[in-house]
């Protein structure tokens, strides 16, 4: 009996000489490592085509100058990133917007999703965003704006932190109780001295969930701005995620969050519930 391809490749892999082996794992583990340093240089334009200096990538990135100018340069190459205008800086290129493009094409959560979220921003003149998680951050798949809503500088594709947005802890407080911890001491540990009060905050805002369903913040990620969270899970099987309203401007009276705005926010969330329940998550 002949013996199968995987087979013949599993013995001719037993012959190789220890060092082959180890070099070829050692190579493979070096292109994972670059791939992952390129990939976190891409995320930290959160979103946005801005262009940044090299200085700035340095710094949102923890990268050396080295390192940073020499990822830049080969993303430029490989068009993910464009050169300024200036010459100096770089910003996203055309096959990094495609990425983005490709995935709002085809996802259904975004499409299925904007009809109801459009409804609530045009309700209350409101922005209304739908967020997943990555790592510490929330990014947003989905974002609707009410018609005379002054402009948040937010949209599909940017990002907010966890520990300073009320989507963000709304999704931590969904976690079970470990992954909940884990997230937790990953944001102490990157918010540095500011760590115990970060985290303080976001205990007290999990209590507004506990007892409310909802939290909100006010001016901590962008001043002058309000935001009202709840959480959420789509598709099957259900998969975590964050819904907000928010707008520019002082927080609303306490009753108003209670007896309208709250309610409505939920409501909006059990709706997009209801018409992605049958949804692959995966496809998300």
């Amino acid at each position: 009996m002949r013996r199968s391809e995987s087979s013949r490749a599993r013995a001719d892999d037993a012959t190789l000489p220890d060092v082959v082996r180890e070099d070829a794992a050692t190579e493979a583990s070096s292109g994972t490592h670059t791939l992952e340093r390129a990939l976190l240089l891409l995320k930290v334009f959160h979103g946005s085509a801005k262009p940044l200096s090299h200085a700035e990538l340095v710094r949102r990135t923890g990268f050396s100058k080295a390192s940073a100018s020499r990822l830049a340069a080969t993303l430029v190459a490989l068009g993910y990133l464009d050169r300024a205008p200036d010459g100096v800086r770089v910003q996203i290129g055309v096959r990094g917007l495609r990425l983005g493009h490709k995935y709002l094409a085809n996802s259904p959560a975004p499409r299925i999703a904007r009809e109801i979220m459009q409804d609530f921003a045009d309700r209350f003149d409101m922005s209304v965003g739908l967020a997943v998680a990555d790592h510490l951050d929330m990014v947003y798949i989905q974002y609707c704006n009410g018609s005379k809503i002054a402009t948040l500088r937010l949209g599909v594709g940017r990002t907010v932190p966890m520990a300073l947005s009320s989507i963000g802890r709304a999704y931590v407080w969904s976690q079970p109780p470990e992954e909940r911890q884990r997230l937790l001491f990953g944001i102490w540990k990157k918010s540095g001295e500011h760590g115990p009060q970060v985290v303080a905050r976001m205990e007290r805002a999990f209590g507004d969930l506990d007892t409310h369903g909802y939290c909100l913040a006010a001016g901590e990620y962008q001043r002058d701005t309000f935001a009202i969270s709840v959480p959420l899970a789509l598709g099957k099987p259900p998969m975590p995620m964050g819904l907000n309203c928010s707008a520019v401007g002082p927080l609303p009276d306490r009753m108003m969050i209670r007896d309208e705005l709250a309610p409505a926010l939920m409501k909006t969330a059990r709706l997009l519930t209801l018409e992605l329940e049958g949804v692959d998550s995966s496809l998300f």
